[in-house]
């Protein structure tokens, strides 16, 4: 059976642009949430498809008002706990109430903080309720090109070229013709020092090209970190997980490592915020689980993670991401 709470909480709230008070639709300026009831009515895309907005007692939509130079672009959102979990949504043209206007939205999301993505480098905070539509206005918008086009459901391993207005946040092997390849180079074999600990920092003389520039990502899917009830139940072998992979980063990056107050994460002090943000971008296109807190970057660690398996992702990752980016600033 099922509590009457349950029953409002899954009923979806079959709600559309057409009750977002569409006269004021000239005099918004800002982020605005609005309360809504459980009602039914349509926007219409132009090839008459219904956009259902399914939100409930915990899942908010988010609708992002756009210029139409956008149109057939796409917008991402990922949760601000984890940049890797995006999901992306077309911008089309929709008729509201005889009215035409154009967005990207996401009808069901889990209420909580998130990051949008204005394109693949640049990101806004946004806080979506549960029951409630948050709206943005990016109408001022007036350049789509660092904007990726939509595009269909790729491979696993896939990535998309990336944008040609992103291309300045690119190593300049991007700007210059070069064409990224989806090939993977495979997997280096671990190497180990005389007194038996992985030699992390002599393993790699290549890498394969940039998820980010489109390059095959470095996993089929985003590795998680661990949750608070696993690290509890294996102490001993989550400690040796972060220890490790703490080792690995130090190598790799010359960056020092800084201890997550919330289990499941291992820490990375960047030299500065635009370091660090740069880093999550192409962490997360990699499919590797990443969060940011000003310069601090944090990583995934469980205390099921493997030495040639997860540990190794998360080294090999932050290996290509800080060689990429230091090309990138030293240019």
């Amino acid at each position: 059976c099922t509590s009457s709470a349950d029953a409002v909480r899954r009923a979806p709230a079959r709600m559309t642009l057409a009750l977002m008070r569409v006269a004021a639709w000239h005099g918004f300026v800002t982020t605005r949430t609005r309360e809504t009831l459980m009602a039914t009515s349509y926007a219409s895309r132009t090839t008459s498809t219904h956009v259902v907005l399914d939100i409930g007692q915990d899942i908010g939509a988010l609708i992002v008002y756009v210029s139409e130079v956008l149109l057939g672009r796409e917008i991402e959102v990922s949760p601000k706990a984890n940049a890797a979990r995006r999901t992306h949504t077309e911008v089309l043209e929709r008729s509201i109430s005889g009215r035409i206007v154009y967005a990207g939205v996401f009808p069901a999301l889990l209420e909580g903080n998130y990051r949008v993505w204005r394109d693949v480098m640049t990101d806004e905070d946004v806080s979506v309720a549960g029951g409630a539509i948050t709206e943005l206005d990016w109408r001022a918008i007036t350049d789509a090109t660092a904007f990726r086009t939509a595009r269909p459901e790729v491979g696993i391993f896939e990535t998309p070229a990336a944008p040609a207005g992103a291309l300045e946040q690119l190593p300049s092997r991007y700007r210059q013709g070069y064409v990224a390849s989806s090939a993977s180079m495979g997997s280096a074999p671990m190497l180990y020092k005389e007194d038996g600990q992985v030699a992390w920092d002599q393993m790699w003389t290549e890498f394969c090209d940039l998820a980010l520039a489109g390059g095959p990502r470095h996993r089929p899917t985003v590795l998680e970190p661990g949750t608070p009830e696993q690290v509890q139940a294996a102490p001993t072998a989550y400690a040796h997980a972060v220890a490790e992979i703490e080792r690995g980063l130090r190598l790799v990056t010359a960056l020092p490592t800084v201890k997550s107050a919330t289990p499941g994460w291992v820490g990375l002090q960047c030299e500065d915020e635009e370091m660090a943000r740069w880093l999550l971008c192409a962490i997360a296109m990699e499919n590797v689980s990443v969060r940011r807190e000003g310069a601090i970057l944090f990583l995934p660690a469980a205390p099921n993670f493997q030495l040639d398996g997860e540990i190794k992702n998360v080294v090999t990752v932050l290996a290509k991401t800080h060689h990429y980016w230091q090309e990138h600033r030293n240019e």
